[in-house]
């Protein structure tokens, strides 16, 4: 009996020393946020999929997740913002990561309201230490406790009306005075302001599959609140558990999808049997939501320059139980072999219209990025309208909101090729007819998108 109680205290001292060793491995939350927002900015990951990857791989509970997410999301979004309230407080030179946790934690400290300050400090400080050592662990301890009892900078300060828009929304000068030009301050000032502003998850109902009705009560049977769209009929809007959890989404039955992509496939204006293709189609949201409006008569071409994007597309067709869809490499500049009732050119672009998903796009794009992206915009035009059919239709679209790469493309290409013109089409929002449709993200809270539509004439 005593070498067996004796035994057993050994294994439970054993336990328990593994026990504390495994808590100790364990990464904080903050850690994971703070790996992740270096990756970001650092590099060149892309925050969606560095968020999912970090999500899916590590054993991280409901409630932590939800805060990795804010905190990658909020710190990167604000990054310029963070660091001009910080500045007063650095007085000397700072390595990459410590500037990162200082603005992850000045982000917990402004704009997270259930997080005591002191939860803040020490969180910052130990990641400090166990990564830079106890001097570091100080530096980040004195600039926190100052900036937290100290009054910080105002942004009415900043006298240059453009330069206050930049600081206070997280945005370089150069867009700032792009959108001023092209939109007025006020309506800069709402864009720039609605893209730090959270947004409502949309679907997409796969009507190939089932009724909306019936999409909605399957949803609702699993615990979600649903609302269907004002405009789009199959749009729905959802909150809930993370809608990736549902059986609805795992069985095909919707798809996710932001409200103003889906308005693509309804300017499209498709008909029953019409032969379609998609030149720019990867991930596939836009030709599998075409599918599945034309099954099970019209037929859907997806195309995309990256093959391994090819095998993304053919996991949504698989998923969706999609007949009428074909997937395949192609260079939309290269010459293709069919014609076609009806083309899609959703463009690559500067998303700058889906800052509220991807933040970092603003940090990485520049002026003489958009110039090389009209121009490949453009080439991609000239080499399809030859695949559409006499008084055939392409719909050419972005995901940004930059009159260079919407509304001057749609306009030179008009101007070289007389034998295109407008098809006007209607704004679901207002019911007018219009040539070309620029959404903002404060439109209908979704991401901004512009859409034109051009038609091949008869004769």
């Amino acid at each position: 009996p005593l070498r067996r109680q004796r035994q057993m205290c050994i294994r439970d001292r054993c336990t328990r020393v593994v026990s504390w060793e495994s808590s100790i491995m364990m990464k904080s939350v903050r850690t994971y946020a703070l790996e992740t927002i270096n990756d970001v900015l650092n590099k060149g990951a892309y925050s969606n999929l560095k968020i999912n990857e970090v999500l899916s791989t590590n054993n991280i509970n409901t409630v932590d997740k939800n805060l990795f997410t804010e905190l990658v999301y909020g710190t990167i979004k604000r990054k310029y913002t963070l660091d001009y309230l910080l500045k007063p407080f650095i007085k000397t030179k700072i390595k990459s990561w410590v500037r990162q946790l200082l603005w992850m934690s000045l982000y917990q400290y402004l704009y997270l309201d259930k997080i005591p300050n002191h939860a803040i400090i020490h969180e910052a400080v130990d990641i400090a230490k166990k990564r830079g050592g106890f001097h570091t662990g100080n530096i980040v301890n004195g600039i926190l406790r100052t900036v937290m009892r100290t009054e910080l900078p105002s942004f009415e300060d900043i006298d240059d009306t453009k330069k206050r828009i930049a600081i206070q929304y997280s945005l370089p000068k150069w867009i700032v005075d792009h959108w001023v030009t092209h939109f007025g301050v006020e309506k800069t000032e709402n864009i720039a302001r609605s893209f730090l502003e959270p947004v409502t998850t949309t679907v997409r109902a796969n009507i190939s599959r089932d009724s909306i009705d019936s999409i909605i009560s399957k949803l609702e049977q699993e615990g979600y609140h649903v609302k269907k769209d004002d405009m789009l009929p199959f749009c729905l809007h959802i909150s809930g558990m993370p809608v990736v959890n549902s059986n609805a989404f795992k069985e095909g039955y919707i798809s996710i999808q932001d409200k103003s992509s889906m308005m693509v496939a309804y300017v499209m204006n498709l008909g029953r049997d019409d032969k379609v293709l998609d030149a720019c189609s990867a991930p596939g949201g836009k030709a599998c939501h075409m599918a599945e409006i034309l099954s099970p008569e019209g037929h859907v071409d997806a195309t995309d320059i990256h093959e391994h994007k090819i095998n993304l597309i053919k996991q949504n067709i698989k998923k969706l139980k999609l007949n009428n869809i074909k997937a395949f490499q192609h260079d939309a500049t290269e010459v293709y072999d069919k014609m076609y009732d009806k083309i899609l050119v959703d463009a690559p672009c500067s998303g700058l219209g889906v800052l509220r998903h991807k933040p970092e796009i603003k940090y990485s794009q520049s002026q003489n990025s958009i110039k090389s992206l009209v121009e490949l915009q453009l080439q991609i035009l000239e080499n399809v309208k030859d695949n559409i059919k006499p008084g055939g239709t392409i719909v050419y679209s972005t995901c940004t909101i930059e009159q260079m790469e919407n509304e001057n493309v749609i306009y030179t290409f008009l101007k070289r090729h007389k034998d295109f013109e407008f098809e006007p089409f209607q704004n679901p929002a207002t019911g007018e007819q219009v040539k070309t449709l620029q959404i903002l993200p404060q439109d209908f809270n979704s991401d901004g998108f512009f859409i034109s539509k051009i038609k091949r004439k008869e004769s």
